[in-house]
This record gives structure tokens, sequence and C-alpha cells, in this order.
């Protein structure tokens, strides 16, 4: 393989995805010793320090193992099903087995894993940050070739753990999203269901525009809000910060409870925003539950808009229109990135998928008589 010294990627990386593809594709059998290290540094044309380099990090991942004073010899190779090299198992871990949104990521992943012949390891956190680290380690210990996460972490950047598997280049993909542009992510253009939200409130004669934020200053509740925000400007109007709410409690297990918080304060104004757009599902149920139990109506006084289109949103005493994300999407591809990298191939980092529009009774019709709401 001829190296590009010119290539963003570190040479020592370019030799690890060779040899790794040339161990998935079985041209390196399970057992077969690895040649010397002086003669792949000549092989490469690179240091022997970069060979030991790209060998450390393929011995973490379980593709190789080292005897002192023997060798380093193919641990495993993975199993080719439909003619794709696949690793033995993905590791996928989550906040929360029971989370109302992740589960069905989720599933989209087990069902093309399935179709696939790959194993999947599931691993819950349990909501606690400091688990999602040791689940990650322990996963890693009993030999995943690859990792799909659901980060604890609302500062929404890499923590220690995925850090680690970041910089020894380990294949892994986030489902949940977190800041960088080198960091592989799957999942909605959260930007862009902003515009979709706020174009679909303007198109009902909506005036009075807030926003149910996780937290001020999130970078993640930011984006979703950005072009929200913009489109609203764009209009003409804006968003009242009296009208921005954030959450009250803290961890996606209480995003209802924060929501219905927000309904109360709501409830409690003289003057109300006409529409409201929510940082998530749970979030806009809760609010909207908050506001029927102080007698207010939805859409009638105030309107509103979810994200994530959660089975919970089409059952709602006031079934919610949402933004729904393409879990079976961003399921099913995460596995395949996974399944790419082990061929030495190197996916888009940055995947964002289009958003789509349900509308349902929660924000009104167009046509007052006779619209067809999806519900």
């Amino acid at each position: 393989m001829r190296l590009d010294a010119s290539a963003p990627v570190p040479l020592y990386q370019q030799v690890a995805a060779d040899i790794r593809r040339r161990i998935v594709s079985g041209n390196m059998p399970v057992g077969v010793q690895i040649p010397p290290h002086k003669d792949l540094a000549i092989e490469y044309g690179v240091s022997v320090i970069t060979i030991n380099k790209a060998l450390s990090g393929l011995v973490s991942e379980g593709l190789l193992y080292s005897h002192v004073g023997r060798g380093t010899f193919v641990m495993v190779r993975p199993a080719s099903t439909s003619g794709i090299a696949a690793p033995t198992t993905i590791g996928f871990v989550l906040r929360d087995l029971s989370s109302p949104f992740f589960s069905l990521v989720a599933h989209g992943a087990q069902q093309r894993a399935d179709a696939l012949g790959v194993g999947l390891l599931f691993a819950s956190s349990s909501n606690r940050l400091d688990r999602e680290e040791e689940q990650i380690r322990r996963l890693r210990l009993l030999g995943v070739h690859g990792f799909i996460i659901v980060s604890m972490s609302r500062t929404f950047r890499l923590n220690e753990a995925i850090q680690a598997l970041h910089d020894a280049d380990f294949p892994y993909t986030m489902v949940s999203w977190t800041a960088g542009d080198d960091v592989p992510f799957v999942g909605l253009d959260l930007a862009d269901a902003g515009r979709l939200a706020a174009e679909h409130l303007l198109s009902l004669g909506y005036r009075k525009f807030g926003y149910l934020i996780d937290s001020i200053g999130s970078l993640n509740g930011e984006l979703r809000m950005s072009r929200y925000r913009s489109t609203i400007e764009e209009a003409g109007f804006e968003i009242d910060p009296e009208f921005i709410f954030e959450h009250s409690f803290a961890g996606e297990w209480n995003d209802y409870k924060s929501g219905y918080a927000a309904g109360e304060a709501i409830a409690q104004l003289s003057s109300r925003p006409e529409a409201m757009y929510c940082f998530n599902d749970l979030g806009a149920l809760g609010l909207e539950d908050a506001l029927l139990d102080a007698g207010l109506r939805v859409p009638g006084d105030v309107a509103i808009v979810g994200l994530d289109d959660i089975e919970l949103a089409a059952r709602a005493r006031v079934p919610l229109t949402t933004i729904r994300q393409p879990v079976d999407v961003i399921g099913a591809r995460s596995v395949d990135n996974i399944l790419a990298r082990l061929r030495g191939e190197r996916p888009q980092v940055r995947q964002l998928l289009e958003p789509e529009l349900i509308i349902r009774s929660s924000t009104g019709s167009p046509v007052a008589v006779g619209a067809e709401i999806d519900e």
C-alpha cells in the first residue's frame, strides 16, 4: 500500500487501516504471525515508531495480540456475511434501555446487525456518566470491534473514555449529537429541524414565539434554536427572551418533568407565547399536560411543536406536532459506518439526515375544517 503523507490522516492510522483491511478480508488468517516491525517499516516506507503505534492500536482493538519473545499475531478475523466483512461484535452503549427515543435507534441498529449477521452487545450506563465510561472500557476489554454510543454528557463533548477511542482511531459512531467536526456522528440535521418548526408555525399565523431549551448556552439546545430563531426573524418577528424557558431538572429522564414546570410557569403569565418549540418530545408532552391541567387550550392558547416523534407523541391528550427523527436510518447507518471502518474505509464523518414535519393537533391546521391530521 502506498501511503499519502499529505493526507490529513496520520501515517500510523493509514498503516493500521491497511492491516485491518487485510485481516477482515482474510488475507491475514487467524493465528498468522505479523512480519517483524522492521520489515513492515520497509514495506510501508515509514519509521519503526510509526509501525509500533499502528500495531498497538490494532492490539487494543482485539485484532492482534503480542506474545513476548515470539511476535505479534492475528487474534480474530470478523466473519463475512453477504459479501461484507463484519466484526464479531459491536458494542452499543446507551443511557437507558427504556429511553423512548434511543431505544428506537437501538432497534434500528439491531435490525441492521441481524440482517448482516453481526453481533450487537448492549450496555446501559444507567443514566450515570461514570457508568458510561466504565461500560465502554468493559466492552473494549471483552473484545468488541467497534462502538455505537449514546453519551450521557450534556456538555455534548467527548468524555475521557470516548476521547481515548478517538485518539486510538478505534471505530466508533455517536448517535447522540456531539460537537466536533472530526467526531463521527449520525443523526438529524437539528438546525434544519428548527427551520421546519418555525415555517410551520408562521404559516398558521402565530406571531408570539417561545422556546423550551435544555439549558441556556447548551451547544445542542442553541443549535436546535438557531434556525428556528433566524427563520422567525427573517419573517419580521422575534423570540421574546421572556418566552425562553430552561429545563429545571437535569437528565433526559426528567425532561417531561422539566416541560411540566415550564408549562406551569407559562400558565401564570399575563402575556403568553402563542407557540412553543421544544428541545424534545418529552419536554413538549410535559409542557402540554401542564397547560391543559391549568385549564388552557392547546393549541387555542398555546401551540406546541416537539422534536423526535416518539411513540407517546401521537397518543398525547392533544396529539403532538413534531419533527420526526429517522431512527431506523440512524441505527442502520451507524452499523454500516462501523463495518466500513473495519474494512479500512473512511465514511463521511458527520452524516446529517433530513428532518420531517409531522403535523398533528397541537399546532392546529392551515385549514380549519377538513384538514388532514396525522394521528
